[in-house]
């Protein structure tokens, strides 16, 4: 049984049948990219999965558990949609460590979370910048690698 598997997926948006018959395991830990032209469905599918759209038919597993039917809170993802955003006014570290805030996590916590992601990707050095100080986009990526929730990563545009 692989860790995230989706079976059948289909999915319309009125008459317009988006996702056809879409089968797919992915392992726990393995990296998986979504490549395809604009339009073909990679958005769809990882917003099907996240609980931000739901299914037409098919189902989706996560760790052997059916959530097809879970609200996006109870599934517990994180996403970076292919439109992010960083808040200017902060540091690196600090847009890393927002979801954890938000949870109410406690600060040791929040900080050890936020250099084990920093160190992942390689921005440990980048802790205490600024967004305009680099590229946006990575330290986006990194937000959902600190939260507590499981990751899916949309492709880019």
């Amino acid at each position: 049984m692989a860790f995230i598997e989706f079976r059948d997926i289909h999915k319309y948006f009125g008459e317009a049948h988006v996702l056809k018959g879409i089968n797919l395991d992915i392992e726990e830990g393995e990296f998986v990219t979504l490549l395809g032209p604009s339009g073909c469905g990679k958005s769809t599918l990882l917003r099907c999965f996240s609980g931000l759209e739901s299914v037409t038919e098919g189902e989706i597993y996560l760790a052997g558990t059916n959530i097809t039917n879970f609200s996006p809170k109870q599934r517990k993802i994180s996403m970076v949609f292919q439109q992010y955003s960083l808040f200017p006014n902060m540091t690196v570290g600090q847009n890393v460590a927002f979801g954890l805030q938000m949870q109410k996590k406690k600060k040791n916590y929040i900080q050890e979370k936020v250099k084990e992601t920093l160190d992942i990707v390689g921005l440990s050095e980048k802790i205490d910048q600024y967004p305009r100080e680099f590229v946006r986009r990575t330290a986006a990526a990194c937000r959902p690698g600190a939260s507590d929730h499981r990751r899916a990563q949309s492709a880019a545009p």
